[in-house]
This record gives C-alpha cells, structure tokens and sequence, in this order.
C-alpha cells in the first residue's frame, strides 16, 4: 500500500502482514509460552529433565553427608530444566528451578558450565528466590551476580556459570542462549570452580574452592 504524507511531500510503499499473508514452509511462526515464575511450569514445553542430589555427587565437597542424605531423603531433587525450542530458531528458552537445600553448608548449585561455543552468552532472568550467579573466566577472574526477583544477569561469552540457591524457598528464574552455543560441563566437572558458596549464619559467603587447585594442579 501507498502512504501519502502532504506535510513533508513524500509517498512511502509499506508492505504489511497480516494473517492472510502466505508464509513459506520455512518460515518460522510466532509463538506465546505461559510462563510460572513460582513454580517455573511452562506450557506449551519441548523438553526438560531433572537433576537429583545422586548425580550431582561430584560437584560437591562433603562426598559421605551427600551419601546419607541421598538415603535418608530418597535422593531429593536439586534442580529441574524445562525448555522450548524451535528448530531452525537462533534463540531458545526455559526455566531452570532450583530447591532450596546444602550439603554440609554447601548450597544446592547447578552442575556449572562453559558454552562450547565460545563466542555466545546468555542471560538470565530471575522470576522469585534468592540466589548467587558465580562466575569464572579462563583467566582466573571470579565474579558473582546476585540472582533476585527483577534481576537480568548478562554472562558474557566464554564465562563459566554456576547457579546456587542461597534462599529458603524455590529459585525460579528464565534464561535464553542461542541453541548454537551447548553446554560444556567436562571441564568443570573435572577441576571444579575456583570459588565455593556456603552458609554463614542466616545468610552466606564466598570462599576459595580448596579442592580447585587439587584438580587442577596448581
């Protein structure tokens, strides 16, 4: 269709879609996906999975409280991931929801990673709870990012990242990454991070990971 526009004398062609509009077979279509920031319940949902403290075992300092708590609480659930995805997108997105627990002071994290991409980052979005975003590069620098209702974390490319909940209720929160960039969890599975979250009284502190510099040999 033709704009005229009489004040600036001009004549623009603007073309619109609209449902009747063809789409190509290729084409990708919009999408809207309910999204619980309690509970981090998605519909519609592609796939997701559930990490239980049992399979998390490597991660965390005190391996014989882990043991006994697996027996004695029926291996309690640390986190869930649910996702959706669109093939062919360059975007996907979920929820991660992470309960509130430790290990002998050690909060309940996630297992860490790097993106074997490294060129492409993430964000995440806090939807409720209380949590600490740590972080490392391949340089040796540490930061954190406090994860709470409201708060986007940017984590640049080629950052390690690790969530804990540090709060007495659930952790909910969104993130988005490019499909592209997968998760690399080898090396932080094998080193560890530099850094430990662990409770201080009623709330928490960081301090150096004695364990990294075993695995890495330094």
């Amino acid at each position: 269709m033709q704009i005229n526009n009489p004040h600036e004398g001009f004549t623009a062609t603007v073309s619109l879609f609209s449902p009747t509009t063809a789409i190509g077979p290729d084409m990708l279509h919009p999408d809207g996906i309910r999204i619980n920031g309690q509970t981090g319940e998605m519909a519609p949902k592609t796939g997701g999975y559930i990490k239980r403290l049992s399979e998390l075992s490597a991660i965390f300092q005190d391996k014989i409280a882990l043991g006994e708590q697996v027996s004695s609480y029926e291996d309690p659930v640390v986190y869930e991931v649910i996702e959706y995805r669109k093939d062919g997108s360059d975007l996907f997105f979920g929820t991660t929801t992470m309960y509130p627990g430790d290990v002998s002071g050690e909060f309940f994290m996630t297992r860490g990673h790097f993106h074997e991409r490294r060129d492409l980052g993430e964000v995440y979005y806090t939807q409720s709870g209380k949590g600490i975003l740590l972080l490392e590069d391949r340089e040796g620098r540490t930061e954190t990012v406090e994860m709470l209702p409201g708060v986007c974390a940017f984590i640049p490319p080629d950052w390690a990242h690790r969530s804990i909940n540090v709060g007495a209720e659930k952790l909910v929160f969104v993130w988005v990454c490019n499909p592209l960039a997968s998760n690399d969890y080898g090396d932080i599975l094998q080193r560890g991070m530099r850094k430990l979250v662990v409770k201080d009284g009623v709330g928490f502190k960081v301090l150096d990971n004695p364990a990294f510099h075993m695995q890495s040999g330094r």
